[in-house]
């Protein structure tokens, strides 16, 4: 009715609080405050039995004291914080121990608020409200973060679906150019043939990166190693970008010493070969050179790739080999990226157990460079 109080009933009304403590009497003191705010009470006269409460009783916060016989109360927070779902349980010590380094033993074991006996109701109920507003606060937070974390994951894993889908009709595409490019035609048809030809690998390329990179950032990936003479592996590869090259008047050579090998999944190694030299091909100007060297290192191995590009600013060396970092151009032939090569590069080198980091190429361009470890 109009004109009568509004009353509201607090959050922690019936708060369920065990209180243990091998005194009786302080049990029953502590019990009869806890009642006039209207709590819920359990009591326990040691560790051992408050532990065994702790299952059944699910309090919504413990009143703990710390000197007690066979189990202390520190020794009972540090047990109750290893049990599933108690990292957000409210503890607060009542103890009348005067050691100094009392207080810091109760917060290394994980309590939360520390009152000396004999304790004043006004304080104790003060504490108590305060530590269940904080609890909920914080099971607040962590239910909207767990939504969060599980909306993102639905929304990655959406992604990943229509990425390889896409990797359906792509391969259509390529088997049709490819039939299509048999030799007959203009000579202008077939150098368009080729181009798109060579577009629809790249994109088959960045849709594979996407989805490696989703399931090394789940679950990492499988290696398949196997033992790669470098010598004539790198020349293979190289021979699949050879029509990109030329379509550019751009020159790709390779040096490798006759026999030297390295121990690697040659799937993956090829396309962290492939991503690097056709971003050379791809940012390097008309009539450029790159090269493709291996050489020993120690007992592992390590491949170079120098272009003459523009080369990449210092201070963005390690930022290239994230997610979606891109290197902005300039001028007429400036040309986009998805942001993913490098990125795929640098989960390849970690699943082998090697690295892989970029330097400049003087005068211009730059050199990126993977070592992988011995086998």
């Amino acid at each position: 009715m109009d004109g009568e109080p509004f009353y509201t009933r607090r959050a922690d009304y019936g708060a369920r609080i065990l209180v243990v403590d091998d005194d009786p009497l302080a049990r029953r003191s502590v019990r009869a405050m806890l009642e006039r705010a209207y709590y819920q009470v359990e009591t326990a006269a040691g560790g051992a039995e408050a532990l065994a409460m702790m299952p059944v009783c699910k309090p919504d916060l413990v009143l703990l004291d710390i000197q007690m016989p066979e189990v202390d109360g520190l020794e009972v927070c540090r047990q109750i914080r290893d049990m599933q779902q108690n990292d957000l349980l409210p503890i607060i010590f009542l103890t009348g121990d005067e050691r100094p380094d009392i207080h810091s033993l109760a917060f290394q074991v994980k309590g939360d608020d520390f009152l000396r006996k004999p304790v004043l109701q006004g304080e104790l109920i003060v504490r108590i409200r305060s530590l269940m507003r904080l609890k909920r606060l914080q099971a607040e937070v962590q239910e909207e973060r767990d939504t969060l974390l599980d909306l993102q994951k639905q929304r990655e894993q959406l992604f990943q679906f229509i990425v390889h889908d896409l990797k359906n009709p792509l391969s259509a595409i390529q088997v049709g150019l490819e039939l299509l490019e048999d030799g007959s035609g203009s000579t202008l048809s077939q150098i368009q043939l080729r181009r798109l030809r060579d577009t629809a690998h790249t994109m088959g390329r960045m849709i594979q990166n996407i989805l490696d990179i989703g399931q090394a950032e789940q679950v990492g990936l499988e290696l398949r190693k196997t033992r790669l003479s470098l010598d004539t592996w790198i020349p293979a590869c190289l021979k699949e970008l050879e029509p990109q090259a030329r379509s550019r008047n751009h020159e790709l050579s390779w040096s490798c010493p006759e026999g030297l090998e390295a121990e690697a999944d040659p799937e993956f190694l090829r396309r962290l070969l492939l991503n690097l030299v056709e971003n050379a091909l791809k940012y390097s100007p008309s009539g450029s050179h790159t090269m493709v060297t291996a050489l020993p290192a120690g007992e592992g191995v390590r491949l170079e790739v120098r272009d003459q590009g523009q080369g990449i600013p210092a201070h963005l060396h390690e930022q290239v080999f994230q997610k979606f970092v891109r290197i902005h151009e300039t001028g007429d032939t400036a040309r986009s990226g998805s942001g993913l090569g490098l990125a795929f590069c640098h989960l390849v080198a970690e699943a082998h157990g090697g690295r892989i980091w970029a330097e400049d190429n003087h005068p211009r361009g730059s050199v990126f460079v993977l070592e992988l470890p011995a086998p």
